[in-house]
């Protein structure tokens, strides 16, 4: 499908086209906790270590051999609708939810015809490193399979499995009967591998997946479970954002890309990739091709491409967007937009 006519969509596609997609990539939220970073971007395509999430979540993708995605776009469409194409070894289309936003069911239903009989589906926001393959192989006919996560379940929501690893509790939405004992320490990833035919459940229209299909799918006992005990960072809030970002600098995520490999000069725990002359680095940094730092001290911060930070400028722990002019001084735990400094705590 050509760039530049995808907004013109109306919300449930007039004809199908062959199903050839492996992943499904949620990109049509508003990003509301995340603000004001989402009044710029959206949020899959806010910069961790300079390099938009969404990359990261499509090369996680084809590490896996899924090499075709459908990535739903309605906040800021445009944005994402520009990625449409080949990126980091995934063909990806871009859907608009236009006039109105319909929703992880909704969304979903609305490419059905588009969508492999077998897909995974993928948060744009979330930088994680679940076996994708393993999940697939858990769908039942019909059903669907969950990546599961123990811990904070207190705080998303109860997610559990039986002995079989089926899942019998899915929050106060729907229940089933259990085959031996119950782990309730663990919660919904948001990451999940459905078959097609389970799209059947979920009208047309704005809807969730969770109150429709797996409200009907869960006492059928069709939903299996992925435990995962590895990565899974949701970037959910600008404090949450700028940990991550601290994270990737310490190189503490295994990320399917290596922000590093893109940086015109930095430092990281194991490796000098480069200091600017006259800039001075302190502990890690990730300075993009183009910014301007001569003179300026950099702690545990991120200077994104074409940004400028002033001559005996202090950033310790920030993150500044690609084009940015820092304003001179002293600063902690602030994150540069093009509006303006935004500082955490």
């Amino acid at each position: 499908m050509a760039r530049g006519t995808l907004s013109t969509l109306p919300p449930i596609l007039p004809s199908p086209v062959p199903a050839m997609h492996q992943a499904f990539v949620l990109a049509a939220g508003f990003g509301t906790r995340l603000q004001p970073l989402t009044h710029h971007r959206p949020k899959p395509l806010v910069p961790v270590c300079g390099i938009p999430m969404l990359r990261y979540t499509l090369a996680h993708a084809a590490r896996h051999g899924l090499r075709t995605a459908v990535v739903n776009a309605h906040h800021l469409h445009d944005q994402v609708e520009a990625w449409a194409g080949a990126h980091d070894g995934v063909d990806v289309e871009v859907v608009s939810e236009l006039p109105d936003i319909l929703g992880t069911g909704g969304g979903l239903r609305n490419v059905r015809d588009r969508l492999a009989e077998r897909f995974v589906v993928l948060n744009g926001d979330i930088l994680h490193d679940v076996d994708l393959g393993a999940l697939l192989a858990r769908v039942p006919a019909g059903g669907a399979a969950m990546a599961l996560r123990p811990d904070e379940a207190d705080r998303y929501g109860v997610v559990a499995a039986d002995a079989t690893d089926t899942v019998v509790q899915l929050v106060s939405v729907a229940e089933a009967d259990a085959e031996g004992p119950v782990d309730r320490s663990t919660h919904f990833t948001g990451i999940h591998a459905m078959d097609r035919a389970a799209l059947e459940r979920v009208p047309d229209g704005f809807a969730c997946i969770v109150r429709t299909a797996y409200k009907q799918l869960v006492p059928a006992r069709s939903v299996r479970s992925l435990r995962h005990e590895g990565l899974w960072l949701d970037v959910g809030d600008p404090a949450a954002y700028l940990a991550a970002n601290r994270a990737a600098l310490r190189g503490d995520l295994p990320l399917a890309l290596d922000p590093f490999a893109e940086a015109a000069h930095g430092r990281t725990t194991t490796g000098e990739v480069g200091t600017p002359r006259g800039a001075r680095i302190a502990g890690t940094a990730w300075i993009g091709a183009g910014a301007t730092v001569r003179g300026a001290s950099l702690t545990d911060t991120v200077v994104g491409v074409d940004a400028v930070v002033p001559e005996g400028t202090e950033l310790r722990g920030c993150v500044v967007w690609d084009g940015v002019t820092v304003p001179a001084g002293s600063w902690t735990d602030t994150i540069f937009l093009p509006d303006g400094p935004h500082g955490i705590g």
